[in-house]
């Protein structure tokens, strides 16, 4: 043995020693510690606000469940009900009237008048006159011709006067007895008077004189309440022969 540096060292040299567990750890290993420490503190963080946020809002809906009043649904009263079975039949009255049905519009109008809606009642006046000045029979101008005559039964029928256009229409036949044109008119007067067969029979007549008037009919809303009946469909729309 030798002697180096006042140590004593064997001929061979010594091992390195193992590293015992307990070294530091590197500063990579480190690093990703801190970052995941960091992450579950902010988790952590993130769920109490969370929380905090889910408890407030619960407490909020709670608080204005209290504050607001429960609305009840009540029964409408006989007097309410009354007035809106009299607000529908004024407004049918109405509608009636913007379509000339004068009449008609009149008689609910005039019970109407009676009314305990006081409201209802005041304007159903005003209706009520406004149909008597359209009813009232204007002043007959001197006629001498059928044209003269159509003309003013015409008048009369979009007027919804159908009495005096029918008389019309019937002296402007009577000047000219083969003019289709004044049999389709009488054919949609019948026709709005509800007539069924005398609608049948003047339309019959327009189309025997002019077969133009077939198709006139098919189109015409005068004779939307005899689209069902079947002698006016077999009219309109005949079968035509097999050859």
């Amino acid at each position: 043995m030798r002697k180096v540096k006042g140590k004593r060292v064997s001929g061979a040299k010594k091992a390195r020693a193992k590293p015992s567990g307990n070294r530091a750890p590197s500063r990579k290993t480190a690093k990703n510690s801190d970052n995941r420490l960091k992450t579950n503190r902010e988790g952590r963080s993130k769920g109490k606000r969370s929380a905090r946020g889910l408890t407030k809002s619960a407490r909020t809906r709670a608080t204005v469940s209290k504050t607001q009043p429960t609305i009840m649904k009540r029964k409408p009263t006989p007097e309410e009900i009354a007035y809106q079975n009299a607000l529908s039949r004024f407004e049918n009255a109405v509608n009636l009237l913007n379509n000339n049905q004068l009449r008609k519009a009149r008689a609910i109008l005039e019970r109407l008048v009676s009314s305990s809606a006081l409201d209802l009642a005041e304007r159903a006046r005003v209706y009520v006159r406004v149909c008597d000045q359209r009813l009232s029979p204007a002043p007959i101008p001197s006629m001498k011709t059928a044209d003269e005559f159509y003309n003013h039964g015409v008048r009369m029928a979009n007027q919804g006067n159908l009495e005096d256009a029918e008389k019309s229409l019937s002296k402007a036949l009577k000047l000219a007895p083969k003019a289709d044109y004044i049999f389709y008119a009488m054919a949609t007067t019948h026709a709005l008077k509800e007539n069924v067969e005398a609608a049948i029979e003047n339309l019959q007549r327009a189309i025997d004189l002019n077969a133009r008037n077939r198709y006139l009919a098919r189109n015409d809303p005068d004779f939307s309440k005899l689209l069902e009946d079947p002698l006016f469909t077999e009219l309109l729309y005949p079968e035509e022969p097999v050859s």
